[in-house]
């Protein structure tokens, strides 16, 4: 008899094909930029007015469409999954336990091509003046 158990990582696990998937239901949206973000703290809530922070869920073959913010500076804190960031025309995979720098107006996108939520907590700064 050969080996019941079979070890496998589940970030590299396949999702399941048919009909109510979450693929599935993709493939019926325009686009997918399809992701969540919760605000953990407004500016008007700071004492400086300068700070906000956020936690952004991105869905599986999802992706935000890509900004830049002209006056902040931006971190990611990778709290779960993996996927692809692209700054300034780079692009390079981010993952859980990862911080990512965004410099003041730098284009910035993400993207998760993988099978699961990519998370992170995002902390914006306004520069001063």
């Amino acid at each position: 008899m050969g080996t019941i158990l079979k070890r496998r990582n589940l970030l590299e696990a396949e999702a399941e094909k048919g009909n109510n998937t979450f693929a599935d239901i993709l493939k019926k949206v325009e686009n997918n930029v399809v992701r969540d973000t919760l605000m953990l703290l407004k500016e008007n809530e700071s004492e400086s007015g300068r700070i906000k922070v956020g936690y952004t869920t991105i869905y599986p073959q999802c992706c935000t469409r890509g900004h830049v913010h002209e006056p902040l500076e931006e971190v990611y804190f990778i709290t779960q999954g993996k996927g692809i960031m692209e700054i300034d025309g780079e692009k390079f995979e981010a993952e859980a336990g990862d911080v990512v720098y965004i410099p003041f107006a730098k284009f910035h996108r993400t993207e998760n091509p993988y099978h699961l939520p990519l998370s992170y907590v995002w902390i914006t700064v306004k520069k001063e003046g």
